[in-house]
């Protein structure tokens, strides 16, 4: 059982659709029982930070949210649900995350290139996610849809990069936490691939 978080701001249809095309059934839930509950959890997410933050709050969903990744239990972050997971958001003023991983969220310079960052680019995997490379075409495009992004201060959890005016996180992972600043729902047999992948590697 797939459990994905709804809590207003995500891209719902889409992940659910990418899992059940990989034989998994999907629940998706606003119920904070069902977060303890889950075997693994997704949050998908695309919007403000800001907004993301006081809809888990308004429907009970942070708490248990942040209990859920403390354990370090199987889960998924998507873009906005990836950058949640960091200390700090530099958008509409600045907000607190919610501090799984080190760094900062902080908006692309829109001086030089195209903001927000939207469309296909490359992606190259290190770390804990360079095995998946055996099984993807080289080089590997996922799709991104973003006008922040993180500035991570713990190399360590980085286990995905790609370039987009300098070189910026795709992915991190923390024990049975992974995240993805890239739509993997989006990005075709890639994208299934790397979901498969996740999956295998924590489930």
């Amino acid at each position: 059982m797939i459990t994905v978080l709804d809590y207003g701001v995500g891209n719902i249809a889409s992940v659910q659709k990418a899992f059940e095309h990989l034989g998994h059934t999907v629940n998706v839930t606003q119920n904070p029982n069902d977060i303890d509950a889950s075997t693994f959890l997704v949050v998908p997410g695309q919007g403000a930070i800001k907004q993301a933050l006081t809809a888990l709050t308004d429907l009970n969903l942070k708490e248990p949210l942040l209990n859920y990744l403390k354990a370090e239990r199987p889960f998924l972050g998507i873009c906005l649900g990836f950058q949640l997971l960091f200390e700090h958001c530099e958008e509409h003023g600045g907000h607190d995350g919610l501090g799984i991983f080190k760094g900062t969220v902080k908006r692309f310079d829109d001086t030089h290139q195209k903001v927000p960052h939207m469309g296909w680019n490359d992606v190259q995997f290190t770390g804990d996610m360079k095995p998946i490379t055996n099984t993807l075409p080289t080089p590997a495009h996922v799709y991104f849809v973003h006008s922040y992004f993180v500035e991570s201060t713990d190399n360590s959890c980085v286990v995905a990069t790609s370039e987009y005016g300098s070189n910026i996180v795709a992915a991190v992972k923390k024990g049975n936490i992974w995240a993805t600043q890239f739509h993997p729902e989006k990005s075709g047999d890639v994208g299934l691939s790397i979901l498969k992948f996740i999956l295998a590697e924590t489930l």
